[in-house]
């Protein structure tokens, strides 16, 4: 039996934004990405930028339905700089393989028609729905969001030194990071190497406005015996009321790798987020850096929130 997008009747989508905005909120907080009343917040902005209609030139909410007309649940899809996103996959009965696969067939039909380069997938862990739809379709990992809560208790190295960054040193951190975050956009998929340049230069000037002065960012060079091994950078942020690390960088010397200074740089990292009264950090990771990945799992980070992503 196929399945088809219908769009949502405009009677019914005042009841949709109320189910989709607590879907967000359970969402967040059963992966624990936002809790508390952050996440809260966070549904409240997302659906606040919705139209209060079902489907717009970049926007639409559509019913699933069998061949029969009978409902199997509702998917949010949103284009953005010729991404199309499917935000909110609510199916209310186990979909068969078959099913699945139309449904998918019906997604890539709404990407054509909508002109998009990409289809991507956020996911909270327990999307089962979302995940079963992407999984053997050629989407790749792209990013993803994890968290480490409580904050366990492990001392640095003692033959490593964390100290923060000087000025003199900021100038030259500041190029380097912002030049490989950008090379990371590139190599995640999501931007082409000209929009990755561009979004790495906005989110250096939105997270450092005043440079080493800014307010809430921490930085630190990480030295073994005078010579400097790598580098940390913690944002400070406030989650569900509480002071709230976030790993903003991190890096080790190419000529300093694979001596377990990465390791150290986190355990420095934990150690920092403490002194400034956080009892949780969170980071991102490109879906293709799998050592890094390696590495935080093993630390006790846990995903989070995922995003999937597929050129078409």
């Amino acid at each position: 039996m196929s399945l088809h997008l219908l769009p949502l009747p405009a009677d019914r989508f005042d009841d949709w934004r109320a189910a989709a905005r607590q879907r967000l909120i359970d969402g967040n907080q059963a992966s624990g990405m936002r809790v508390g009343e952050d996440a809260v917040a966070y549904a409240d902005r997302v659906l606040g930028e919705v139209p209060d209609v079902p489907s717009t030139p970049t926007m639409r909410v559509l019913r699933i339905v069998d061949d029969e007309q009978s409902e199997l649940g509702t998917a949010w899809a949103v284009l953005r700089d010729r991404k199309l996103f499917l935000f909110d996959l609510a199916v209310t009965a186990d979909l068969t393989g078959a099913q699945r696969d139309e449904l998918f067939t019906q997604t890539l039909a709404l990407a054509a028609e909508l002109e998009a380069t990409q289809l991507g997938i956020p996911l909270f862990p327990h999307d089962d729905a979302a995940r079963a739809l992407a999984e053997g379709r050629g989407f790749t990992l792209a990013s993803i969001q994890m968290m480490l809560e409580p904050l366990p208790d492990r001392a640095v190295e003692a033959h490593v030194e964390v100290s923060p960054m000087t000025p003199e040193r900021y100038p030259r951190f500041a190029a380097q990071s912002e030049a490989g975050f950008a090379q990371d956009l590139a190599a995640s998929g999501r931007y082409t190497p000209e929009e990755a340049a561009a979004e790495s230069h906005r989110q250096m000037l939105l997270e450092l406005p005043d440079g080493l002065a800014t307010e809430g960012q921490e930085l630190f060079t990480a030295s073994v015996d005078g010579v400097e091994v790598g580098i940390l950078w913690l944002g400070m942020r406030v989650r569900d009321g509480r002071p709230h690390a976030f790993i903003l960088d991190v890096e080790v010397d190419a000529q300093h790798r694979r001596k377990g200074y990465g390791r150290v740089l986190m355990h420095a990292a934990e150690r920092e987020a403490r002194r400034l009264g956080a009892d949780s950090i969170g980071l991102h990771v490109f879906g293709f850096n799998t050592g890094a990945i390696a590495l935080y799992e093993g630390l006790g980070y846990r995903r989070v929130e995922e995003g999937l992503l597929l050129d078409l």
